[in-house]
């Protein structure tokens, strides 16, 4: 059986690995940070190479994932549980402010799985907490969300809202044309400034855009 570590050590080259640092480092301080207060505690579900947690301001940080490697790549100030999203400690109940997820629902290996998944994550929140989530949207990639070997779950923006209200979220914001779909698509330079200036951009001007934006708050 292929493995999560096999698949993402194939997937991206170190100079890709370091170009997303960068990406990551103007994203979170450009757009998600608004998100997230000094004082929050945040769980990273799905947290792969740790360039979300390892880089978001806040004072309390946890990384969850299966892959053995993520403890390897994470700060030494983030916590590293290596357990199925859908699974967390029971000591993590209530817990966080902030739920983080990038690019991980369409991992999973069933949409009962993916509810399972925001059911755990509103468990893990306190009252009035935060999901945030970054995920491929198909109605805006088509055929190329097939792309990439792992991707088994199709959502777009209102299949993943309807899954928010289920799991017992109210979703506050949605950008439907986000973020270009891989950061390793040709058709967009290499330079991570062009994140900043990516973001400054109206949503419909927004070129290759192949992910959207989710905020929902714990009812």
């Amino acid at each position: 059986m292929i493995t999560v570590k096999q698949v993402y050590s194939h997937r991206f080259s170190p100079s890709e690995n370091e170009y997303r640092k960068q990406v990551w480092n103007i994203l979170c301080s450009s757009f998600l940070q608004q998100f997230i207060r000094p004082s929050d505690a945040v769980i990273d579900i799905g947290a792969g190479y740790c360039e979300f947690i390892n880089t978001i301001k806040c004072r309390k940080k946890i990384a969850i994932d299966i892959n053995p490697d993520t403890r390897i790549h994470a700060a030494k100030n983030v916590d590293v549980i290596q357990t199925p999203a859908h699974k967390p400690p029971s000591s993590l109940r209530h817990q966080a402010h902030v739920v983080f997820m990038s690019n991980f629902l369409e991992h999973l290996e069933s949409k009962d799985e993916v509810l399972a998944v925001l059911i755990a994550a509103r468990a893990l929140l306190k009252k009035g907490g935060t999901i945030l989530i970054m995920q491929p949207n198909i109605d805006l990639v088509k055929e190329r969300y097939w792309d990439f070997f792992d991707h088994k779950v199709v959502l777009n923006g209102p299949s993943v809202i309807e899954a928010l209200e289920l799991a017992g979220f109210s979703c506050d914001v949605f950008v439907k044309r986000f973020l270009p779909y891989t950061t390793k698509t040709e058709y967009i330079p290499k330079i991570p400034a062009f994140v900043r200036l990516y973001l400054m951009l109206p949503e419909f001007l927004r070129p290759c855009a192949g992910q959207s934006f989710f905020a929902a708050k714990k009812l």
